[in-house]
């Protein structure tokens, strides 16, 4: 297969699908001008191409974000059930804001990567796409989460425009850090910026440093700057008393301007129309807000300074009106205004148009599900989450080293994350036994045996077909697969009559219960055990085991000469330690033995040339063991007993 370069393919592609996120592609005849040019699949030419899909989910920047998040959601979905009423509110805002450093965090990250090494144009897309999302959930995270009482978000918005935009800061920073710092050029821009920002000490702070910072003007715009109010949702002052006192202090400061107190200097002239709330003066300063949505936070500062959010999408269709209309907004606009004009649904069908993830939409819909509850016009966010988190879980679950993480959000997805988490573990490919048994695990802890029972089998099959007979048979046991473990006992007993040693004996020694799933598995780990015993010198045990084995034709025929052959050195034995009656039974399966063979020849009982051989030169010493061992059981016997 090669990668897509002929622009006869790529136009118009006939394909079918090869994968979950790949697609295998071939040319179609129609699409070639003159039949001759087609490749003849009799002469082998015809090339597939794969297709893959990519999504921003699988850079190394995002893998961060996708781990540290899943932690969040989780404990947020535990949360939400035991927390109390009281304290809804504020364990949803430590969620939001966890998903919010962890997205600062990723930024951070990126821009240590663009100073050092990394394609520098993945670096920046991705830097642009983290910033637009954090932007986007601190503004959800004022609106619809951390509502403040009175509904006053000004001070709110006021901390995002300033989180955001921080070229005032660094501009000022650039200032006074130069030797004059009021000879700089960009000297009144910072001022201006700080102030259009409620910085009102920073401005303060470089107008102190000009050299007619104590002349009358000057003073008189300090003093305006240090007396502005600021509502404090918590300070103690109610709205009415807050507009009265910021109505009284802008009274001033249109007085002042109106009496020339800064006809001496244009600058401090605009610092003092901004304080005024002069929107043509704010307007032609749009250069240092970079955006309509820092237009309308600063206007409002200095317009109305108690606004709520019903009034908001009006503030927010002036301040686009004065930067070029709606033609000029960008679908990032589009999020922002959704979000102002509380629209829920339409805050998440642009969020999905502008980001090139399922992250974001996944986790911020299960954030507004949460904070908003049943209520009465939102009842379709609860289908909504679900709907959006299965897609998020899709596409993690389809990649090679995220499949895991799907999986643990599908816990919390109620019915139909169960049924697809079942789904999914049964389908996912088993490339080893590493990942077959996290798949075991992850359906073991989530009762899922039938998902537990196909991967067994799965797997037993490969290693059977691999010659791992070891493995098939842990694999074989785990599936609970009667007749396979029955048809791999089969196998390792006919590899022994061969070789004479067994398959992976430890693991035989420590099957426990799991060899009454069979009769022939029961049958090889009792063989296994009197091995042990006769290793350990316990002969006598070793004997009853081994009688019973022969006796209770548990075994496979073709193993009867094994077992035979086995007992003939405890035959020998200085004392005996097979009785009589067991030495009858030895008999009894020997003169059968004999039987079988005479009747169905050498390709009866006695399958293995090899095997049939050894048993017929030990027949005779077979038969002589078993009467010297009878004559001496019974004298041992007869004396015991007297």
């Amino acid at each position: 297969m090669e990668s897509i370069q002929d622009p006869v393919i790529t136009n118009r592609m006939h394909g079918i699908i090869g994968g979950v996120s790949s697609l295998l592609v071939f040319p179609h005849k129609d699409h070639y001008k003159d039949d001759r040019e087609y490749p003849s699949a009799v002469e082998g030419k015809i090339k597939l191409y794969q297709v893959e899909s990519f999504s921003w989910l699988w850079s190394r920047q995002a893998r961060k974000l996708i781990n540290e998040a899943m932690g969040t959601f989780i404990s947020l979905q535990d949360a939400v059930k035991e927390v109390e009423p009281d304290d809804y509110k504020s364990v949803l805002v430590k969620k939001c804001r966890e998903y919010r450093s962890m997205i600062q965090a990723c930024v951070e990250d990126i821009t240590m990567c663009r100073e050092c090494e990394g394609d520098q144009e993945e670096l920046t897309a991705s830097g642009q796409l983290l910033y637009k999302m954090e932007l986007i959930l601190s503004l959800i995270e004022i609106l619809f989460i951390d509502k403040k009482p009175g509904g006053m978000i000004l001070g709110q918005l006021l901390m995002w425009i300033r989180s955001h935009f921080t070229q005032c800061i660094e501009k000022k920073n650039e200032v006074m850090e130069s030797d004059h710092p009021h000879q700089h050029s960009a000297y009144w821009e910072a001022v201006y910026g700080s102030v259009l920002q409620g910085r009102m000490e920073d401005a303060r702070h470089m107008l102190s440093n000009h050299p007619f910072a104590d002349t009358d003007p000057f003073l008189s715009i300090d003093e305006l700057l240090r007396k502005m109010p600021f509502y404090q949702v918590y300070g103690g002052v109610s709205v009415a008393e807050f507009t009265v006192r910021w109505q009284h202090w802008q009274s001033e400061c249109e007085r002042r301007l109106q009496e020339g107190h800064y006809s001496t200097c244009h600058q401090l002239q605009t610092v003092c129309k901004i304080l005024c709330g002069d929107q043509k003066t704010i307007n032609n300063l749009i250069d240092l807000m970079d955006t309509w949505y820092h237009l309308m936070v600063s206007t409002l500062l200095f317009t109305c300074p108690t606004v709520k959010l019903f009034r908001l999408h009006s503030a927010a269709q002036d301040a686009i009106a004065c930067v070029g209309g709606e033609q000029s907004t960008t679908p990032l606009d589009h999020v922002l205004l959704a979000a102002m004009e509380a629209d829920i649904l339409q805050v998440i069908k642009e969020c999905q148009q502008v980001l090139d993830n399922t992250w974001f939409t996944a986790h911020v819909t299960d954030l507004l599900c949460h904070t908003m509850g049943q209520t009465t016009d939102q009842k379709f966010l609860p289908e909504l989450r679900e709907s959006l988190l299965l897609d998020y879980v899709s596409v993690l679950v389809s990649h090679c080293s995220l499949w895991q993480i799907g999986i643990l959000y599908l816990d919390h997805l109620g019915p139909s994350g169960i049924a697809m988490s079942q789904t999914v573990l049964q389908r996912l490919p088993l490339t080893d036994d590493s990942r077959a048994h996290k798949i075991i695990q992850m359906a073991s802890d989530r009762n899922f045996d039938s998902v537990v029972v196909g991967v067994c089998r799965v797997m037993g099959r490969r290693a059977l077909s691999q010659g791992r007979l070891g493995s098939a048979i842990w694999w074989g046991v785990r599936s609970r697969d009667a007749a396979f473990t029955s048809h791999l006992a089969h196998q390792i007993l006919q590899k022994y009559v061969v070789e004479g040693r067994f398959e992976s004996s430890q693991l035989l020694d420590d099957l426990g219960p799991a060899m009454l799933l069979s009769d022939t598995l029961t049958f090889l780990g009792k063989y296994r055990e009197f091995h042990m015993m006769y290793q350990d010198g316990n002969f006598r045990d070793a004997a009853v085991l081994l009688v019973s084995l022969i006796s209770s034709k548990l075994a496979p025929e073709y193993f009867w000469p094994v077992l035979l052959l086995d007992a003939l050195p405890l035959l020998k034995s200085e004392e005996p330690v097979i009785s009589a009656e067991q030495t009858y039974e030895l008999m009894y399966c020997l003169h059968n033995l004999h039987n079988h063979a005479s009747k169905r020849g050498k390709q009866s009982s006695l399958e293995n040339e090899a095997t049939c051989s050894a048993f017929l030169e030990k027949e005779i010493d077979l038969r002589l063991a078993l009467s010297n061992n009878l004559a001496r059981a019974i004298i041992h016997e007869g004396s015991v007993d007297n």
